[in-house]
Parts: structure tokens; C-alpha cells; sequence
């Protein structure tokens, strides 16, 4: 894998890394680059300079939009996340149902024979206490549904990258359904792998690359995270290719 220089694009030697301080010297320009960013872009390049596309990536072109997508299928993935799905929102559910019938109760309606009958002191749940059992269920019920949308990508998602001369489009969904985050391609300086960090509540850290669309009015699109890395890394490359980065 050769590193280029981001400014005349001549390869950088070896012998001009200095890896302790993660800088790479460019005799050509006589400037100093991040060594890390780099390899990240060489990696980029290098998967978008092979011949064939990696299993689960497209790229085609009709009319003025070029379309460049990779799937998020990935059955391990999937096996995962429906357990944790049923699990959570197996537990979530039960006190869901006690606080529906609660609310109908409230409401007037006579609940199913089937729903279960929450009493407090005897008696059905006050119009406090079910307001309350809403306000603190809506983070285990968002959580829930996110665990759930995490699933059916895994089994039939996608992320496309629409590019015309005006107009990016990223998109996120099944099918046609998702959601999508637009661009100016004339805005688009960089186009890098950047680590993504975060902690569980256990205290352990976890690192994942995404791709990053950096624009020139300050913003950044992020996208990409959750993909196999070889396809990563394709649509990264395919996107410094065609933005001509």
C-alpha cells in the first residue's frame, strides 16, 4: 500500500515516516502530513482501485446520477440483535401492556379480558402514576425500537451514496424506505475514515470507522459505521474517486 502526498500526489518514501510523532514529510511540497489520515486515504484508494467489487456492493450509472450502495446483510449481526431485541422488548412489553391498560382504564375503555390488570393499593393506577410509567418507559421503548431497526438492517438494509453534478443524496433504509441526508458534492473537501469512539455503561471502550464527508461550511456527514469493513471501504474509495478527492 503506497501513501501519497494529499497536495502533489508523489508517493512518500518509508523512510519519511516518523510514526512516534504520526507525521509523514513530503520532500516534494516540504510540508508535514498526519501519517495516520494518510493510510486511511490509501486504504480508500486502494479498495476502489480494484477490479472487481467486493460481494454485497454496487455501483451504476443512469442518466446524471451515479449510484454507489453496499448492503448491511450480515446473519451474524442479525442472530444478535434478535435476541437482544426479544429479550429487551420482551421485558419492556409487559410493563407496556400494564400501562395501556391503565390508560384505556383511564380513558373509559374496557380493556381486553387478556390485558393484565395493574392495581395500586387495591385499586387501578391513578392519572400520576401512569403519566409517570410513560415518561420513564419512552428511553426503554426507544431503545427497544433501535434494536429492532438494527435487525432488519442487518437482514435487508442498505446504504446508497447518489451522486449528480449538484446534488449528493446518502440514503439509509429497506427498500425505499429510510431516510436520507443530502449534500452540495461542490462542498466536499475530504472524504477520510475516522474513528469512532464511544463507552458502554460497563466502562469499556470500542473504536469503529466510519466515513466522513467533510464540507466546506464546517459540517460533517458521517455515515457508514455499522458496514463490513472491505465494504466500507469500498464506498469510501469509490466516493474519493468520483468527488475527485
Amino acid at each position: 500500500m503506497q501513501v501519497h502526498c494529499p497536495k502533489c500526489q508523489q508517493a512518500i518514501p518509508d523512510e519519511d515516516f516518523n510514526v512516534s510523532t504520526d507525521l509523514a514529510y513530503c520532500r516534494s511540497c516540504k510540508a508535514n502530513f498526519e501519517l495516520s489520515q494518510l493510510i486511511q486515504n490509501a486504504k480508500l484508494d486502494q479498495a476502489a482501485s480494484k477490479d472487481k467489487e467486493p460481494d454485497g456492493t454496487w455501483c451504476r450509472s443512469s442518466g446524471r446520477w451515479t449510484t454507489i450502495g453496499a448492503s448491511h446483510r450480515s446473519i451474524l449481526k442479525a442472530f444478535g440483535l434478535l435476541f437482544m431485541c426479544l429479550f429487551w422488548n420482551g421485558i419492556v412489553s409487559v410493563f407496556v401492556l400494564l400501562n395501556l391498560a391503565s390508560t384505556l382504564h383511564l380513558l373509559g375503555f374496557t380493556p381486553p379480558t387478556w390485558f393484565p390488570a395493574p392495581e395500586m393499593d387495591g385499586g387501578p393506577m391513578g392519572v400520576g402514576m401512569t403519566l409517570f410509567l410513560w415518561l420513564f418507559l419512552t428511553p426503554f421503548i426507544l431503545i427497544g425500537s433501535g434494536l429492532l431497526i438494527g435487525f432488519l438492517l442487518c437482514l435487508a438494509g442498505k446504504k446508497e451514496i447518489e451522486i449528480s453534478p449538484r446534488e449528493g443524496r446518502v440514503f439509509t433504509g429497506i427498500g425505499a424506505i429510510g431516510w436520507t441526508r443530502k449534500f452540495d458534492p461542490s462542498m466536499v473537501e475530504k472524504v477520510e475514515l475516522r474513528q469512532k469512539r464511544w463507552s458502554h455503561s460497563d466502562g469499556d471502550r470500542h473504536e469503529q470507522e466510519e466515513i466522513c464527508l467533510e464540507l466546506s461550511n464546517g459540517k460533517t456527514i458521517k455515515f457508514g459505521s455499522s458496514l463490513e469493513e472491505v465494504r466500507k471501504h469500498y464506498l469510501g474509495g469509490e466516493l474519493r474517486s468520483l468527488l475527485a478527492i
